[in-house]
């Protein structure tokens, strides 16, 4: 039998349990997976809550959720740490000293204070440790109601929304804030803002028109697994932000008892097609760069390789290298990561193959030379063309040599 290794990032989530798996390590998790992450949990508190509200919380032992985090850390190497509720003081410096042993770089702070429903999950005796504990963070993210009790400023819209942000990030010494508006409908519009490296970034969509249980944890444990996967800050809470849009608008509806809440909960494994794709281009890099007399096929511009979703309509649906895979001497070294618009032009020309064939979904862009085409004839590969500024229209497939511009 043969044994099949897949190479993943990880992911750490410490935070509470959610029995309806709505929000908490449980949602964490899925996201994890869905994003192609593994996952990895520390509980810090056990509840009892579904999507009416929240009956009870019973915060562990400070020893055992020490002992959890040295479990994973001392074992796996772990790409990036979330965290969620934490519940106290005790807790936020046991797991503040934890990450710091461990040099964690890659943290992201969710201050989980409220529930969807009102209650309080942090004692309000633990805002100064939570505050340093936002100071060894790459990014915090919380929300409206959060974001004016950690930086006293009242927000009425997006420019408050700013100062909060800037405050934030720049009062506690942390890498980062994105205050997410989900709570603040201005003009049919969510907005959230990030604060990042003294820039401010507007991410806005048109009202989603539902409520859902657990979309904060949704949000920043995709912005986690982005930030594992090596994403730059801003591209990896774009797309945490479309990933969380996305799982809204197709979330789960269960079947209440009746007189009860229909809250919604947040779909995760909708984007596992997405993961799918992904992985798929990874892998055909790794074969590519493992093959031997593969730079010869180089082009002076690199080498880029896309796949695209089924009935992908945009380069936005199409995944590809944001670098190239370049000739170094005799072998060909990939930079950048691969992530969905990751490159215009290979993700144009899948495109325009789908016009002909929507199975056609993968393309690489290789070497020219009339060698390199007597070959492919020889394999028997059908030779085709098309005019680079009209791509997206339907063409009539042609043989001979091919009109470049």
């Amino acid at each position: 039998m043969t044994l099949k290794v897949i190479k993943m990032k990880t992911a750490l989530t410490i935070a509470g349990s959610d029995p309806i798996a709505g929000a908490g390590i449980q949602q964490d998790l899925k996201v994890f997976q869905a994003l192609g992450v593994y996952g990895t949990s520390a509980v810090t508190s056990v509840t009892a809550q579904n999507t009416t509200g929240v009956q009870k919380i019973k915060v562990l032992d400070g020893k055992i959720i020490s002992e959890q985090i040295d479990s994973v850390l001392s074992d796996l190497r772990v790409d990036a740490v979330k965290t969620g509720m934490l519940g106290n003081a005790e807790i936020i410096s046991i797991v503040y000293g934890k990450l710091r042993e461990y040099g964690i770089e890659n943290l992201v702070v969710d201050p989980v204070m409220l529930s969807t429903s009102g209650a309080e999950l942090l004692e309000r005796s633990a805002l100064e440790p939570l505050k340093k504990l936002i100071s060894a963070a790459k990014l915090t993210t919380p929300n409206v109601r959060e974001a004016e009790i950690l930086s006293g400023i009242e927000i009425n819209g997006p420019e408050d929304m700013k100062l909060a942000a800037g405050k934030i990030a720049d009062g506690m010494g942390g890498g980062g804030c994105v205050v997410t508006g989900g709570d603040l409908k201005a003009e049919d519009r969510f907005t959230d803002v990030l604060y990042f490296k003294n820039r401010y970034n507007i991410f806005s969509e048109k009202d989603r028109g539902i409520e859902t249980h657990g979309t904060g944890c949704v949000f920043s444990s995709a912005l986690t697994a982005n930030i594992a996967l090596g994403l730059w800050v801003v591209q990896a809470v774009r797309n945490a932000k479309k990933f969380t849009s996305d799982a809204i608008r197709h979330y789960v509806m269960l079947e209440h008892l009746p007189s009860k809440s229909n809250l919604k909960i947040p779909d995760a494994s909708i984007n596992s097609g997405r993961v799918i794709v992904v992985d798929m281009v990874r892998r055909g890099i790794d074969r590519i760069i493992s093959c031997k007399d593969a730079y010869k096929l180089a082009p002076q511009v690199g080498v880029n390789i896309a796949m695209a979703l089924e009935n992908a309509n945009s380069v936005e649906d199409v995944a590809g290298l944001t670098g190239r895979i370049i000739r170094v001497k005799d072998q060909l070294i990939p930079a950048g990561v691969v992530e969905f618009a990751g490159s215009g032009h290979v993700g144009r020309v899948v495109l325009t193959a789908m016009n002909y064939d929507q199975g056609r979904r993968a393309a690489m862009n290789i070497r020219f030379s009339d060698e390199i085409l007597e070959v492919c004839k020889k394999t028997g590969l059908a030779i085709s063309g098309f005019d680079r500024d009209e791509q997206r229209r339907i063409q009539k497939p042609w043989s001979g040599e091919p009109r470049r511009r």
